[in-house]
């Protein structure tokens, strides 16, 4: 993996997130501490961990209730697998492949079994044409559901990127790399699978990839934004929201000052490829981050809680590296516009916080959360000590 860009499931785990001196903890806010002991792992029966074991596991969780039979919960989740490839010299390569996988639950996220594969990792040409045939990944996977009198529709996005053919995790950023979201209507979210999708890219997105929304274009305030990263859908009312990390760069670095979360929207009525995107504004910057212990911000999921109350999750980072432990839980007051709830005194709300006592090798973060689902918020312990193993852990907190 690339040390410049934190990845939800992979390095998106914070530091600093007991300091929270900057916000306000609401009453009773549970908090959860999940070490390499603690908080129960979430096994998902027929889809064991890839025997890949420098690059294996299970990722980047997203829950979602069924809205059509109680008890079900749905999660889709990132598995990690070393694919077999050739490199431009002809000689072996073991490329670090990420899929989306679906798991069920039916008795309200106690137990998992496998559904299916929502996008796969498959070998293919390369679509820019510079070199031997490797690997699409899919990862960081969100999914959002409505129920109304048409029936069920499912939404989802994802990142979707071609993989150089090396021993190592290079994605093409400035010209593959882009965010798909989809919209289906069926029985279960597998319907995403084969469903008509839109890719939200930037001016410098490869034609190769097919047509895409050039999310650089929508706004003044979105024209310096020259990576989308990690990002998170919700669906309220006519519209559909994506939140992702507007990632600016200074040189090869991320600027970590005016890198922030971001908020776009599109009413959802029609074929994705027709809908009209704008620029909705900024929900998380710096000095959200600093007031929550970090230096950054990643891995935003938007959820409901069990009052039905808008939510908020992000990972803080904080230091050299993106390792650490954690997310926090925030009130969230709107998408639209994208506004945090906050106390008389100005401070962000904390409703809920996952921490852990890590090392530089061992982190949690990349959360998210169902409020239907006896996991409570589920989070990412990953190892990079010889590769990056990753599991799904249940960490009990129900805000």
């Amino acid at each position: 993996m690339s040390g410049r860009v934190s990845k939800r499931g992979f390095f998106s785990a914070g530091l600093g997130v007991v300091l929270l001196a900057g916000a306000a903890l609401a009453q009773d806010a549970p908090i959860a501490e999940c070490d390499a002991t603690r908080c129960s792992r979430i096994n998902v029966v027929g889809d064991p961990a890839s025997t890949t074991l420098s690059f294996s596991g299970h990722a980047d969780p997203a829950l979602v209730a069924d809205p059509v039979h109680a008890g079900r919960i749905w999660m889709a989740y990132t598995f990690l697998q070393g694919r077999p490839a050739r490199g431009v010299n002809g000689r072996p390569v073991g490329v670090p492949g990420t899929s989306t996988h679906l798991a069920v639950s039916d008795d309200r996220g106690a137990t998992w079994r496998l559904s299916g594969t929502l996008w796969s990792s498959d070998l293919v040409a390369d679509p820019e044409g510079h070199g031997p045939a490797s690997y699409f990944g899919s990862e960081t996977p969100t999914l959002a559901v409505r129920r109304d009198e048409g029936g069920v529709t499912w939404f989802s996005v994802r990142l979707s990127y071609f993989l150089e053919p090396v021993t190592a995790y290079r994605p093409r950023y400035a010209s593959g790399w882009v965010m798909r979201v989809a919209k289906a209507q069926g029985a279960t979210p597998a319907a995403l699978a084969n469903a008509d999708d839109v890719a939200l890219g930037v001016r410098t997105t490869a034609s190769a990839y097919g047509g895409h929304v050039d999310l650089n274009g929508l706004a003044p305030q979105s024209a310096d934004c020259a990576m989308w990263n990690n990002p998170a859908i919700a669906v309220e009312g006519a519209r559909v929201y994506v939140i992702a990390e507007c990632l600016v760069f200074r040189g090869r670095s991320v600027d970590q000052e005016r890198s922030r979360i971001v908020v776009v929207s599109a009413e959802w009525q029609g074929a994705p490829a027709q809908w009209r995107w704008r620029y909705d504004g900024v929900l998380a910057d710096r000095a959200l981050a600093r007031a929550l212990g970090g230096e950054r911000l990643v891995s935003a999921a938007v959820t409901r809680g069990r009052g039905g109350q808008l939510l908020f999750i992000a990972t803080p980072q904080a230091g050299r590296g993106p390792f650490g432990q954690g997310c926090v839980v925030l009130a969230l007051e709107s998408l639209d516009p994208p506004r945090l709830r906050r106390d008389a005194d100005g401070r962000p709300v904390i409703v809920a916080r996952q921490t852990a006592r890590g090392d530089r090798n061992w982190h949690t973060g990349a959360c998210a959360y169902e409020a239907a689902s006896e996991t409570g918020v589920v989070t990412v312990a990953a190892t990079t000590r010889r590769g990056l193993r990753a599991e799904l852990r249940a960490t009990g907190l129900r805000p």
